[in-house]
């Protein structure tokens, strides 16, 4: 039998079919085709139609409906990630190149990441101008643009000819490093507060649920890609703990990295203490960030899923520990692997190298080695003293000197005069005594012989008089040469 179809039938048809593979299809295609110097200019875009492409220029779309926080000055915005490209050869340097128009009342923002095997990503480097030149350090066989728009009604910016290509001109801008494969992704205190916004849109275009589990972080450099998963922190409080992804930007800066080695975003601060609240506890800046004044300090924001769900958080705001994944290893899946060049090895008290048989309190936030410390109320009964333990998988056999690091904080109950540190070595066991009240900051207690392997450990039982106070804070083993 004759099919019934007409021509016009079956040309509709086919272009209904051709249309449906070049959308679902030729998009994957190309973001897995090896590039050999140079990325295409054109970009992947967002399902949510927030931006427009064509002829090779991305604009923002007439409707974009929800703005995120961190763009709420503009009345519309969207943002789009290229798809990673690969180059032949592994790269330290990348130009990027385009071109910008911006009217008043509008901004366009082009950043930069790369990648030695596509799974583990650099932070963004943000906010690059027209031809910048990006080292990267170590090489990178990957890379990706992100293009962010934002502007009023009637009044939007265009970005025309994106590329990326290898290059040996003199760089520009450093990315971030990434870390070495030995390195312990770090843990800080700091006072987080539940986001809500359900509805709301967040930076990378995540419409949050009622349930979302994500948090917001002060740096536009760590921010992951919608339903990505590039940059992880983990959350812990009171002995919960939960691993969720980084999806939007704030609450109170768009540039404050504290958690890098380096901050590009307040370099006079010290790591691991957040802007905002600098500005709070301590006057920093007349008690003002990037993003105004500090009504109260908070680091991190948390999504519902997270905070009410995981965490099992009462109230709006908490202190929490953060780690910051994507900078190493996880402390809490187990021993981490240590560097046996290093000279030291360093156990912190929110790491997974340190474990307690009885809950510790934390110290008044900002104070200790790293700005945290634990602390318990001394006993006289050493069968309900809470004992801790600092016990790192050492990587080689050898002499090492230990220090314990003894805060000086503020609290209602005097430092113990009689701290005593058991050490367990490879030849024996020794007990030395401190004084906390007049022994603060690095102490040594000694050097003694360990064997490779986590069989030697400092401990430390809160045991004193009259409910003195004893301080639990960083430990460190220095080879001795």
């Amino acid at each position: 039998m004759r099919s019934k179809r007409t021509p016009a039938l079956r040309l509709r048809l086919t272009w209904t079919l051709l249309i449906f593979v070049t959308t679902f299809y030729v998009p994957k295609v190309w973001a897995e085709r090896p590039i050999e110097t140079t990325a295409p200019t054109a970009a992947f875009v967002p399902p949510d139609g927030l931006l427009t492409q064509a002829d090779g220029q991305i604009a923002l779309a007439p409707n974009t409906g929800a703005r995120p926080r961190s763009l709420s000055n503009f009345q519309r915005s969207g943002s789009l990630v290229s798809p990673p490209f690969t180059f032949e050869q592994p790269t330290t340097r990348l130009k990027l190149t385009y071109t910008a128009h911006t009217p008043p009342g509008s901004q366009a923002r082009l950043d930069v990441r790369g990648s030695a095997d596509g799974q583990r990503w650099q932070p963004w480097r943000t906010g690059l101008p027209v031809d910048a030149v990006v080292s990267f350090d170590p090489p990178v066989r990957q890379a990706q643009y992100r293009v962010t728009l934002a502007g009023d009604q009637g009044v939007g910016p265009t970005v025309r000819g994106v590329s990326l290509a290898s290059t040996n001109q003199t760089p520009t801008v450093s990315a971030v490093a990434a870390p070495s494969p030995y390195a312990v992704a770090p843990t800080f205190r700091v006072r987080a507060t539940r986001m809500g916004m359900v509805g709301g849109r967040t930076a990378n275009g995540y419409i949050i649920p009622p349930h979302g589990r994500y948090v917001s972080l002060p740096s536009v450099g760590v921010l992951s890609t919608r339903g990505g998963n590039e940059y992880q922190v983990r959350l812990t409080y009171q002995g919960r703990s939960t691993v969720v992804p980084v999806y939007d930007v704030g609450p109170y800066s768009e540039r404050d990295d504290f958690w890098d080695v380096k901050r590009d975003g307040y370099p006079d601060l010290e790591r691991g203490w957040p802007v905002d609240h600098a500005a709070f506890y301590e006057g920093y800046n007349g008690g003002r960030t990037d993003k105004g004044f500090v009504s109260h300090p908070t680091a991190v924001d948390v999504g519902n899923g997270a905070w009410l769900d995981d965490l099992g958080i009462v109230g709006d705001q908490a202190e929490l520990e953060v780690t910051f994944l994507w900078l190493g290893q996880d402390p809490l899946a187990g021993p981490p692997a240590r560097d046996p060049a290093a000279p030291e090895q360093m156990v912190d008290e929110l790491g997974g190298d340190f474990w307690h048989n009885a809950p510790l309190a934390s110290s008044r936030i900002g104070c200790g080695a790293g700005r945290h410390a634990d602390w318990a109320a001394g006993s006289g009964d050493p069968a309900t003293a809470p004992v801790a333990r600092w016990q790192p998988k050492l990587p080689v056999e050898g002499t090492y000197e230990l220090f314990v690091h003894v805060p000086v904080c503020p609290h209602k109950r005097a430092p113990t005069d009689q701290a005593r540190y058991v050490i367990q070595h490879r030849d024996g066991v020794a007990e030395l005594t401190v004084n906390q009240q007049s022994q603060t900051g690095w102490v040594s207690l000694g050097r003694f012989p360990f064997a490779a392997g986590a069989n030697g450990f400092i401990q430390l039982a809160a045991l004193a008089p009259n409910g003195a106070t004893v301080w639990f804070d960083q430990a460190k083993w220095v080879r001795v040469p």
